[in-house]
């Protein structure tokens, strides 16, 4: 067990006078002669504990982080094997094509081209940011087409335990710098550069910022060398990268260069997994940017967005690390009632971007300096039973006055990143305008950022008469674990169905949804990007999936699909698939424009519940979620009718990491799989998971219209 260096729980002055003189002197360093050494022949078995003997503080930090469960998580293992299992399966690939794995001893092939179609999608795409430390073991199988189910297992099942800590400290601490521009010779490691069609054959590259001169962004474009971590065979403290090959007395390791230690506290290391590119061509995305593929994460490209908006304008652009390593943006202190996210008996305190916390690098380090803090806080609680609750609900501080719990952290964090305001409410011809306010101020990308597709951040809006009558609301769940009223997924299909007289069982993942009360009615659509809205129902920034269809009911005059003859009933039954092409992004449908883009919830599903291959989305929604530093106003126009003044007006922003729908849809998944012998160590996702995705009020904003 690691050792906890951690603040004392009573935040008073004194304890935490006593806990920094304890953060300081704890551990004791060794003699100045002394190392700790990871020798080469253990380089590709290195953990966490190897290193925590030295960086007690960043072990302990990281291991209560994301990134720590980034190899564990249920969510990404339940995904990543629905992929798969699902797409690409037909009569001579029944299993799946494995269309995101390594090939195995044999392969699916494209029955129109011949073309092998497993790995296509490119290889360990998953694998590669998620376990990025199996690019130094290289132990798990390729995916058996036909074979043995062994290799055909999720990732859980058939990762080494040291590459089950995803993203840790010796991934993170060999990477040197990030990946050469492609070049389609190179036998060289380069992540996930292209995707392969298996109709032509055609390569697409995934990462046009290599013709900026800026190589290595997105689909894990990192360059490791294990001998940053653990020296060489030859010389142990050789350099690399431009190092100096110097360490410092009792280092176990080499002293990174100065080129490495650049590359490592700018956003590009963290550009080289979080932006992420699928395959196929976006329907929208072609026709705008010209590329090749889908955008499923865009959280670098957003903030190279911002940073160049900030330099153009003369000022120094805050990084990612100035923002996720730092004590960005507040720290706790002693005295309050836990205002901002921090725990009761202490109150916030403002930090500024850069804003680093001082410490001893490793036990063996003679002064305090600048240290990265390791906590990685995100937006939500990893669902893996791992995680220990312990880690998530303490309230104890460390020494820099950060809460050692996750729950605290990613509270501060949430609440410091909306500013959420009721505009000018009035009483207009019968009824009520009411604007609300909401504007990113505390993050240099949008909001919500990641797997922006599956974060729900939504007003919660109650209006009241003046006797205590409800007159409006929307977005108000009753339970945590309540889907949001602007749809219902009334019927989802998670498992075999039989389609034709033979018997042959078809996957599908897909749900017939319907309009809930607050569906929404907004002018323009919101999809469509922009500032200003003004209508009714549910506003969600959360982005979204679409595919390309064409209309099986009635085209109106403004070239809408409108329901036909028993049609309606659900949202899709007035449509059926077109024809994608995913290596040109052409959508073939007697629709045009946006019409022939249809929003779907499931990040690789169907069309419904009974119709459609299952397959990942052929355009992505990124415009719904907030901008940086842009003001966005959704101006509710409500009926007053009879109800009499005068009207209180309550609103919140609130935020959940996942809808309840998408989680419950796995843990069905999962568990027919587990049924059927395909889940060795169980199903990956269950409905207990669902206690972790409990919303978060992030602001609230309160007004009376007499």
């Amino acid at each position: 067990m690691l050792r906890r260096v951690l603040l004392a729980t009573a935040p008073s002055a004194v304890g935490a006078a006593v806990a920094l003189a304890l953060w300081v002197a704890t551990p004791p360093a060794p003699a100045r002669d002394a190392r700790v050494r990871i020798g080469p022949a253990r380089s590709a078995g290195t953990t966490s504990e190897d290193c925590a003997p030295c960086h007690t503080r960043e072990v302990a930090q990281w291991r209560a982080s994301a990134m720590a469960f980034a190899a564990r998580s249920p969510l990404v293992g339940a995904l990543e094997s629905l992929v798969e299992e699902q797409v690409g399966r037909d009569e001579t690939c029944p299993n799946g094509a494995g269309v995101l794995r390594a090939k195995g001893v044999d392969a699916c092939v494209d029955g129109r081209s011949g073309i092998a179609s497993t790995g296509a999608g490119g290889e360990n795409w998953c694998v590669n940011c998620h376990v990025p430390g199996e690019n130094l073991r290289r132990a798990m199988p390729g995916w058996s087409a036909h074979g043995s189910s062994r290799g055909r297992a999720p990732l859980r099942d058939l990762l080494p335990a040291p590459s089950l800590e995803g993203v840790s400290c010796a991934a993170c601490h060999s990477t040197v710098g990030p990946v050469a521009r492609h070049a389609s010779r190179s036998r060289a490691y380069e992540g996930n550069a292209t995707w392969t069609s298996s109709a032509t054959g055609a390569s697409f590259l995934t990462r046009p910022e290599d013709a900026s001169g800026r190589p290595g962004i997105g689909n894990s474009g990192y360059r490791l060398d294990v001998r940053l971590l653990v020296g060489d065979d030859r010389a142990p403290y050789a350099p690399v990268a431009g190092g100096s090959g110097t360490p410092d007395r009792g280092m176990g390791h080499p002293a990174p260069g100065e080129q490495t230690t650049q590359y490592l506290e700018s956003s590009e290391f963290c550009g080289a997994c979080h932006d992420v590119r699928l395959f196929g061509t976006d329907v929208r995305g072609v026709q705008q940017r010209g590329e090749h593929f889908k955008r499923l994460r865009n959280a670098y490209s957003e903030w190279r967005a911002w940073a160049d908006g900030e330099a153009r304008a003369g000022r120094r652009p805050a990084t990612c690390q100035d923002c996720h390593m730092s004590l960005y943006p507040g720290t706790c202190a002693a005295g309050g009632e836990g205002d901002g996210g921090c725990p009761p008996g202490t109150h916030f305190v403002s930090r500024d971007r850069g804003a680093f916390p001082t410490g001893r690098v490793a036990s063996s380090s003679r002064d305090p300096v600048r240290v990265m803090s390791h906590w990685f806080t995100g937006v939500e609680l990893p669902l893996a039973e791992g995680l220990p609750e312990s880690l998530i609900d303490d309230t104890t501080l460390d020494a820099d006055g950060v809460p050692v719990g996750l729950e605290a952290r990613r509270q501060i964090l949430l609440r410091h990143t909306f500013r959420f305001d009721i505009g000018d409410a009035q009483r207009r011809a019968g009824g009520l305008q009411v604007p609300i306010e909401i504007e990113n101020v505390g993050a240099g990308h949008r909001v919500p950022a990641g797997f922006s597709q599956e974060r729900e951040t939504w007003v919660e809006l109650r209006v009241l008469d003046g006797v205590g009558r409800v007159v409006y609301e929307a977005g108000r769940v009753a339970r945590p674990d309540e889907d949001l009223p602007d749809k219902r997924l009334d019927r989802v299909t998670t498992t075999d169905v039989q389609v034709d007289a033979s018997g042959r069982p078809r996957g599908l993942f897909g749900s017939d949804v319907v309009d809930g009360p607050d569906a929404p009615h907004w002018t323009p659509d919101p999809r469509l990007g922009g500032t200003r809205f003004v209508g009714r129902g549910l506003v969600n920034l959360q982005n979204g999936f679409q595919r390309c269809v064409r209309c099986i009911g009635a085209i109106d005059a403004t070239g809408q699909c409108i329901a036909g003859d028993r049609q309606g009933v659900t949202r899709a039954d007035r449509f059926a698939d077109g024809a994608y092409d995913a290596d040109t992004g052409e959508c073939l449908s007697n629709l045009s424009g946006e019409a022939a883009l249809f929003e779907t919830y499931f990040p690789v599903g169907a069309l419904d519940a009974d119709r459609g291959v299952v397959k990942a989305p052929d355009a992505i929604l990124d415009t719904r979620s907030a901008p940086p530093g842009v003001a966005l106003r959704y101006t509710y126009l409500l009926e007053t009718g009879t109800h009499p003044p005068p009207f209180e007006i309550l609103a919140r922003l609130l935020f959940r990491p996942f809808p309840p729908y998408l989680v419950r849809a796995f843990a069905s998944y999962e568990r027919a799989r587990a049924r059927e012998g395909l889940r060795p160590s169980g199903p990956q996702v269950t409905e207990a998971m669902l206690r972790r995705d409990a919303p978060i009020e992030l602001a609230r904003a309160i007004a009376r219209v007499p």
